[in-house]
């Protein structure tokens, strides 16, 4: 055998291997990305923290596989050279797959934080599911919640609110309405056109800003939605961007007034949103705390 025919076969066994190795990367990668989305189906009962996971888990998984179409499809041109999905309190990089599942700390509105490779461009990112309970907007919050108070980012909107709900419980008391309607069937909001300002402007506070309690730790400039394994990305890192996405859900906006989160003692403050919910026996269940969500 000439020394040319050794070199050609010790070549072919070299790229051979190669090829071997990065098969082997890729089913590794595959194996793994397997094993964590199973772990998110079993050991979450929740959905919207399931979907969560699984859809952060998708976006890790083709971004590892170098599947930028795919990214592209998503996020559009500015993932054509990939992404990082950053720790959301650090800023650094997530390299282990089985991190992304990790429940985002209460008081947050983005639920992850993505960077684009292309443009360093970083997104604070609101993850929507759409596959079990409709997605609130915001959760069970009476009228002394902190927010609301003297001082409070949304203290100078109380009248506002004070309006639309007093319609809500008028349009109850008469049995117009029950306890969860759509806010087309709030005639305030259609009649004046300030009023609706003002109720986007609280809309995009509780969207992407805070909660009750205030402001976030982190706030989100960017929506994602999950629907049936299928996911939206929204850019929301601007005024504009914001109130055109609230105007694209506005329709489907649902208010209701709740007992959960209601204080233990009525004081007077909070009774301008308390709807006195009257069963069958005779019992009152008092109702003071909106609950706001997405049909």
């Amino acid at each position: 055998m000439t020394s040319d025919t050794m070199e050609k076969l010790t070549d072919n066994f070299y790229k051979l291997d190669v090829v071997e190795h990065e098969r082997n990367k890729i089913l590794e990668k595959k194996n793994k990305y397997l094993s964590a989305k199973k772990n998110i189906l079993i050991n979450n009962q929740n959905i919207g923290e399931k979907d969560e996971g699984l859809s952060l888990l998708y976006i890790y998984h083709i971004n590892e596989m170098n599947d930028f179409d795919k990214l592209i499809e998503i996020f559009g041109e500015e993932a054509s050279e990939g992404i990082s999905i950053l720790d959301i309190n650090t800023d650094d990089e997530i390299v282990d797959i089985n991190k992304l599942s990790k429940k985002t700390p209460s008081g947050y509105k983005a639920d992850c934080k993505i960077k684009m490779k292309k443009t360093n461009n970083v997104y604070s990112i609101s993850i929507k599911s759409k596959n079990g309970a409709n997605p609130s907007i915001l959760n069970h919050t009476p009228r002394n919640a902190k927010i609301f108070q003297k001082g409070g980012p949304l203290n100078n909107m109380v009248s506002c609110l004070d309006k639309i709900i007093q319609e809500y419980i008028d349009k109850r008391i008469n049995k117009i309405i029950g306890e969860d309607t759509p806010i087309s069937n709030l005639m305030c909001l259609k009649n004046d056109n300030l009023l609706k300002e003002k109720f986007l402007k609280i809309l995009s506070y509780f969207l992407f800003d805070g909660t009750g309690k205030g402001y976030s730790k982190c706030k989100a400039d960017a929506i994602m939605i999950y629907k049936s394994d299928k996911i939206i990305f929204k850019k929301c890192d601007n005024i504009q961007n914001k109130k055109e996405y609230i105007e694209s859900i506005y329709d489907k906006i649902v208010i209701s007034l709740r007992d959960k989160g209601m204080p233990k003692v009525i004081n007077e403050y909070c009774k301008p949103w308390v709807f006195d919910d009257i069963k069958p026996d005779g019992s009152i269940k008092y109702k003071g705390s909106l609950h706001i969500r997405i049909k």
